[in-house]
């Protein structure tokens, strides 16, 4: 879909990871129909950019014939989801273990943290001494959560041309490394979390690692409902294992001292660049099993 019309005149961050747009709805069938509707009006006349492959989306055939390949990511390799994401990983597991159209696998995931990094890097690829300086002729504070997303563009700018190719060409290995990974666990697509857990209280949205990955990977990916929530404060708690890094460490602080009861859980499920079509096809393969509206 179009990038140019939300960046007037741009952004630096597309010299590195591409932005877009996408639909939310109430089911599939309408984000179906947004899509088949759009793209029947050929935008990539007006945009350049944009794949001039046709929309096929749900009656996406399974090219070759045979049953769905899907991954289970149960984490990210450096941050242990929140015990109702872990829930509602289990939760899709139980629902796909057994179906005759679906293999499914263990995915593991590859060096988010350095994805992470290098995208925050790349959003703002020329530090942000020009957002500071606005925030303070407007009077504006410059909060606790900017400060911490722009933490890495601010110690690790890439403010010449000789930095931008730098940024893309480490961007590109990653891919390339990716698409290896990828191709070894022979997935079709991969069932992960949206989110490391529910929706985050105030100032503690951090480490956006299950989307800033695909994001940096250039991947479609769909954000689906479960029938999980977060249950009553301290019901739910971590398994007897250590946390895989620092920064998890700190989700699990915030998982004790939060309180998310009642709190809805959604999952993530994403497949590789430009397959956008194979996307929505396995979706219509999984939205029996998920309990998705149609």
């Amino acid at each position: 879909m179009p990038r140019r019309d939300g960046f007037v005149g741009g952004s630096p961050a597309e010299m590195t990871v591409p932005a877009t747009w996408g639909p939310m709805s109430r089911s599939l069938r309408d984000m179906d129909l947004f899509m088949s509707v759009y793209s029947a009006a050929q935008p990539w006349r007006a945009d350049p950019r944009l794949t001039t492959r046709p929309w096929t989306g749900l009656a996406t055939p399974r090219v070759p014939a045979g049953p769905l390949k899907v991954g289970l990511m149960m984490n990210d390799g450096a941050i242990q989801p929140q015990p109702p994401v872990v829930k509602a990983l289990e939760w899709a597991q139980v629902q796909l273990q057994g179906a005759t159209d679906i293999e499914l696998k263990p995915f593991e995931s590859m060096r988010t943290s350095e994805a992470a990094k290098n995208t925050q890097v790349a959003y703002f690829p020329y530090g942000i001494d020009e957002i500071k300086a606005t925030l303070e002729k407007s009077g504006e504070p410059f909060l606790s959560m900017s400060e911490w997303g722009f933490r890495n563009a601010a110690a690790n700018p890439t403010p010449t041309a000789q930095g931008m190719f730098e940024m893309a060409k480490k961007k590109e290995e990653f891919w390339y490394d990716w698409a290896d990974h990828w191709a070894k666990q022979d997935v079709d697509v991969v069932i992960c979390p949206a989110f490391y857990g529910p929706a985050a209280s105030h100032d503690t949205a951090f480490y956006w690692n299950y989307t800033i990955l695909f994001n940096y990977l250039d991947m479609p990916g769909a954000v689906l409902p479960t029938p999980v929530v977060a249950g009553a404060k301290g019901t739910e708690q971590y398994a007897d294992s250590a946390p895989l890094s620092e920064e998890c460490q700190h989700v699990r602080k915030l998982w004790e001292g939060g309180d998310f009861e009642g709190a809805p859980i959604a999952l993530q499920i994403v497949a590789p660049r430009y397959h956008d079509n194979e996307l929505f096809g396995a979706l219509e393969v999984l939205k029996k099993y998920l309990d998705v509206q149609q």
